[in-house]
């Protein structure tokens, strides 16, 4: 086995030039490796050519890739595809990032390959199992669980207004339910464990895979039900919003997620976070000008 420093899972759909950008930007050939998923119901062709020459870029092909439908059980496979081609490979890595291809660092790369690998954890966990300080615009986070939604399906609007509560419950488990932000930082020997946890786990897969976005909450469940969760983060306040439960990101989410420009800046500069999502050709490239000129002076 050899080792490197960073895994970098990425799953995109849009944008091929932009994820070459993220590449470019994270790429240090010797030190990391990118593993990235490409939703099956876009042409993998424009992603793969301007990547081709780049040893360390894996993508997966064939039935390794999902047609990935938002919320549904599709993104689960997804990202569980990635783990498991990154963990099949003949490389270790001290710690993995979960990403999007739309998304950009903001710190330098030396900051980015000079975590602590042992004793933190940068994930950040709501425990719905014991939810008590529900905010009233966002409702309570149980019911994204404790009723059937049909994400994948043709039908999703018609099926989930019919509002059917589940036999096989989330509070049925035996052990705490949590949820929060897809988008991580783990140790390798962490995920490692928490994959072979869940591959095991058929009732929390099957409780899953009817549930409302159940990639925020598989990793998470299993997390903070391991040896590991002292080294994350569990979050105790009103639920705010998913910006509240991301260690890794900086993102604005109303209706959906705001394409950032300059005009953020003094947020994202501010924000403490690692990278910053989602940026677009075209609207985000004077924002990306001044992310690189910060992180080209912490180098």
């Amino acid at each position: 086995m050899t080792q490197k420093t960073n895994a970098y899972l990425i799953s995109a759909y849009l944008e091929p030039l932009a994820l070459k950008r993220l590449v470019d930007a994270l790429n240090i050939e010797h030190k990391v490796d990118f593993y990235i998923h490409i939703d099956a119901k876009a042409s993998i062709s424009q992603f793969l050519t301007p990547l081709q020459d780049y040893p360390n870029v894996i993508f997966l092909k064939g039935c390794e890739r999902v047609a990935v439908h938002w919320g549904g059980y599709s993104q689960v496979q997804m990202q569980y595809n990635l783990i498991q081609k990154m963990l099949s490979s003949n490389t270790t890595y001290l710690r993995i990032f979960n990403l999007t291809g739309t998304d950009y660092p903001l710190v330098s790369n030396r900051t980015l390959l000079t975590l602590p690998p042992d004793n933190k954890e940068f994930i950040i966990g709501y425990d719905v199992s014991h939810e008590t300080k529900i905010n009233p615009q966002k409702g309570s986070m149980q019911n994204k669980f404790l009723y059937y939604h049909f994400m994948d399906t043709r039908f999703t609007s018609f099926l989930n207004r019919r509002h059917i509560k589940k036999k096989n419950r989330y509070d049925l488990l035996g052990y705490d339910f949590y949820f929060g932000s897809e988008y991580w930082c783990l140790s390798y020997n962490c995920l490692k464990d928490i994959f072979q946890i869940y591959s095991g786990d058929k009732k929390l897969q099957k409780i899953l895979r009817y549930s409302f976005v159940p990639s925020e909450a598989w990793i998470h469940t299993v997390f903070f039900n391991s040896k590991w969760a002292s080294q994350g983060e569990r979050y105790c306040d009103i639920y705010k919003g998913l910006h509240s439960l991301s260690p890794v990101h900086y993102f604005e989410y109303g209706e959906k997620i705001k394409i950032l420009t300059e005009k953020d800046w003094e947020k994202i500069s501010s924000s403490g976070k690692f990278f910053c999502r989602k940026v677009q050709s075209g609207v985000s490239d004077k924002l990306i000008l001044q992310i690189n000129k910060t992180r080209q002076e912490d180098d």
